[in-house]
């Protein structure tokens, strides 16, 4: 499998340590960075080794850049970011201090997305070592604002050239042909009387905590719940959801956003909203109640809606206004994404589904994983649809491709966020064929 040499896992060690030690979490604007003075280190970082590497680096607009071999050709690309969500808390190590042990890589960013894309950069000098003159260009794109919203990716398309093919390694294997759309909203009724009712800290998570509290007699109800992601909230316990039977009734009865939430949204909904929606291949809708804030001060109740990649959030926004004209309560549209589908037997999908097959029973597992790795290889490897956005979203030709395996416990955005080294080392030469693979499909 082309294994790495001494050196190269040294060089490998080496970025990825000074990359992690870099806390890049989006930050004040300031004087020629944007998101803040650590995203912008990060990719300062990272062009200037590209430089001393004898690569093409270009800064964009400092939210992001781009490191290029060759000067002819096609454009084939890899998508990655450089940036982080905070570190938070339960850590067993420094986050921002790469720790090495004799299996893992440890450390925030080592999976999301830093370890990912030092490891395409370590493909990159490989061919630069193989094609001293290219007949396709290679470039690695970086982002510095992919954890809030892509904006360097929106400052990168609207300059600079865009890739005829290529993948983003900040995702799943074995490839993603199709990511639902992505509804957050938030229903905006009266501000109520004599009570208030606060859980969830962002649309996109299933709340693992919410709390009622009685403002005459300061008397409190507290739910806990199971955090998970909106994409897969069947993963989580909805504490917003399982609080709405403690509260009193006569407070339920007079508190429209309670009841549409109680009628559309809650586990045991008379009419599921998502049930409105016809799954496709894609699968079906799902929705996720994420935060309340209810008060004599306001009266707002947060959803997340992934939607079937053949609708169109118009779909959508009509039957949210329908349900909430019903209850005497308004819409308001906070975010969209539109499905993004590629088709699964283009030659861009089969060839990236093809090199992660040639290479999936070479991965190490540890125990714990044994069975779910078991049947994963025994079945087709299959591009998928998930629930999820990626940052193939933000250019054209691009498909998420990797490097969280079937069979693994995810790690993104998690404490002790961890990888095992072999792993993370044989990414190496499985993208360098990817993108030699891409390569020779354009030219």
């Amino acid at each position: 499998m082309n294994q790495l040499t001494i050196q190269e896992i040294e060089k490998f060690d080496h970025i990825l340590s000074d990359l992690i030690a870099i806390p890049s979490v989006k930050g004040e604007p300031v004087e020629g960075a944007p998101y803040g003075s650590a995203p912008k280190a990060a990719l300062t970082f990272f062009l200037d080794m590209a430089r001393k590497d004898g690569f093409i680096a270009e800064n964009v607009g400092n939210k992001a850049g781009y490191v290029q071999w060759g000067n002819k050709g096609p454009l084939v690309a890899a998508l990655g970011h450089l940036d982080v969500v905070p570190a938070g808390s339960a850590w067993n190590t420094e986050p921002f201090t790469l720790t090495i042990d004799e299996k893992y890589f440890a450390g925030r960013g080592v999976v999301d997305d830093k370890g990912p894309m030092v490891s395409a950069y370590m493909a990159l000098l490989r061919l630069k070592e193989k094609y001293p003159d290219p007949p396709f260009r290679l470039r690695l794109i970086v982002g510095t604002d992919e954890e809030n919203g892509s904006t360097c990716m929106e400052r990168y398309c609207e300059t600079e050239e865009l890739p005829d093919i290529g993948f983003t390694p900040d995702a799943e294997f074995p490839c993603i042909f199709a990511e639902k759309g992505i509804y957050q909203m938030h229903f905006q009724g009266t501000p109520a009387l004599g009570f208030a009712l606060d859980g969830g800290n962002a649309a996109n998570m299933v709340p693992p905590h919410c709390e009622y509290k009685d403002l005459r007699d300061d008397s409190k109800i507290c739910q806990e719940g199971l955090q998970a992601h909106a994409s897969r909230p069947q993963m989580g316990i909805n504490a917003i959801d399982k609080i709405l039977a403690k509260i009193p009734q006569h407070v339920m009865e007079s508190t429209p956003l309670l009841l549409l939430m109680k009628k559309y949204f809650s586990a045991d909904a008379e009419i599921p909203f998502a049930g409105l929606f016809a799954p496709d291949l894609s699968g079906n809708a799902t929705t996720n109640v994420g935060m309340v804030h209810i008060s004599p001060d306001e009266a707002r109740l947060h959803v997340d809606i992934r939607f079937p990649v053949t609708l169109k959030s118009s779909d959508v926004t009509e039957k949210l206004e329908a349900i909430a004209s019903e209850f005497g309560v308004q819409v308001v549209q906070d975010s969209v994404l539109e499905p993004l589908f590629k088709d699964k037997e283009s030659t861009q999908i089969k060839t990236l589904v093809s090199v992660y097959e040639k290479y999936r029973e070479s991965f190490e597992y540890i125990s714990e994983e044994e069975k779910s790795r078991s049947e994963s290889l025994s079945a087709p490897v299959e591009a998928m649809a998930i629930g999820g956005g990626t940052y193939a979203r933000t250019m054209p030709n691009i498909v998420a491709f990797g490097p969280q395996l079937p069979w693994e416990k995810d790690q993104c955005h998690q404490s002790n966020e961890r990888i095992l080294r072999k792993n993370m080392y044989l990414l190496v030469p499985l993208y360098e064929e990817a993108l030699e693979s891409l390569g020779k499909i354009v030219i």
